[in-house]
């Protein structure tokens, strides 16, 4: 049986203690830690929100301020997660498990990628009253990630050397994953002549003779962790033993 804590409950607390029924030790406890944390009810909204989750997804101070009793779509960095967000915390809520996701958000005009852990929010009774976020930063991609060369690293969405053209990181990003030229130059939008002369230049630049060459050496300079913006846009996955 679930509690169900109204947004308008949340608006009108005197305090985050009221808003989220937490005792004192507990709200001393997410107050004071260094990690994310969050607390949503069952309605989706935010009952509480810790300093340090705000300071890593950069929620503006105004927002901040009036977090408790806002949803997911109030706050601009979370919006375009919002269906991924509920459908986490429904699940959680339903199972009264914990539950991982992967979630890539835009912060400020670069690309974060988070492990979004939530756990079930209990009250006082022992109901289930909504979910508690707690968030880590994901660095890690995972070894299925690319197709012919598999790895496991600390992936970037920051050029690792600036003497590579975007285009060329891009190629280059689709070379890891086992495209040939016909299959790039169709994700890329160019001709198949185009995508030839970028993998030409890439050889010139790197001063190798062949695919294999130009792989290895990527990957001693850890080029093969770089995710272009081209292939990077906010979403959001649930994590299921099966997937790992």
């Amino acid at each position: 049986m679930l509690t169900t804590l109204s947004c308008e409950h949340a608006k009108t607390a005197n305090s985050p203690t009221e808003g989220t029924m937490l005792p004192p030790q507990t709200l001393h406890f997410f107050t004071r830690s260094a990690e994310p944390w969050a607390i949503t009810d069952t309605a989706f909204c935010f009952l509480y929100a810790n300093q340090a989750y705000f300071d890593l997804l950069k929620i503006p101070e105004d927002i901040a301020q009036n977090i408790t009793g806002s949803g997911y779509g109030n706050v601009p960095v979370l919006a375009p997660l919002e269906d991924g967000l509920i459908t986490h915390d429904k699940r959680v809520i339903q199972t009264g498990q914990r539950i991982e996701a992967i979630g890539t958000v835009l912060v400020d005009s670069d690309f974060h990628s988070f492990i979004f852990e939530k756990f079930p929010f209990f009250s006082a009774e022992g109901q289930i009253a909504g979910t508690i976020s707690h968030l880590k930063t994901f660095k890690r991609l995972s070894m299925h990630y690319f197709l012919e060369m598999p790895f496991c690293g600390k992936a970037t969405f920051t050029p690792p050397t600036t003497f590579l053209s975007k285009r060329e990181w891009e190629v280059l990003f689709l070379l890891y994953r086992g495209l040939q030229r016909a299959q790039i130059a169709q994700r890329l939008g160019i001709s198949e002549y185009s995508a030839r002369n970028v993998v030409s230049r890439l050889f010139l630049k790197t001063a190798v003779n062949s695919k294999e060459q130009l792989l290895n050496l990527g990957l001693k300079q850890g080029w093969h962790l770089y995710v272009p913006p081209t292939f990077v846009s906010p979403g959001y996955d649930l994590i299921f033993e099966d997937d790992l």
